[in-house]
């Protein structure tokens, strides 16, 4: 896998997300954003430059201040998946509301829920997974 992006408000999750997945060697690079708004402005100027070395994976943050997950699911469905339709999103939350998980399910490419933090055991998982699906 070449590229992971992991989209976080908290500055410390996304450090120890960056450093498992680097220490697993799950991917050749890490881009991190801190809201969806900004997720969104690295899709549209992947879009928009032709750039065909988009993120195959996406963990993604519920709660962030500026554009929350959810409005990034809403605008990524609406302006991106098309262009980018072999992408995978996996909600990587602190959430334990059932109806988190539920509404989640609604958006085709959001691949699981996952609580947070990632673990190795998790990366080995969605590798295991990815590979069993190619």
């Amino acid at each position: 896998m070449k590229t992971v992006l992991c989209i976080d408000d908290d500055p410390i999750s996304l450090s120890i997300h960056e450093i498992i997945i680097k220490q697993t060697k799950f991917c050749e690079h890490t881009v991190t954003m801190i809201n969806g708004q900004d997720a969104l402005d690295y899709y549209e100027n992947l879009r928009t430059t032709g750039d065909d070395t988009s993120p195959e994976i996406i963990f993604l943050d519920l709660n962030m201040p500026v554009l929350d997950g959810w409005g990034f699911l809403e605008r990524f469905d609406s302006l991106y998946f098309s262009h980018f339709p072999k992408t995978e999103i996996y909600i990587l939350s602190s959430s334990v509301d059932p109806s988190d998980k539920l509404r989640s399910e609604a958006f085709p490419f959001v691949k699981d829920f996952i609580s947070k933090p990632i673990t190795k055991e998790i990366l080995n998982k969605i590798r295991l997974s990815n590979k069993e699906s190619n």
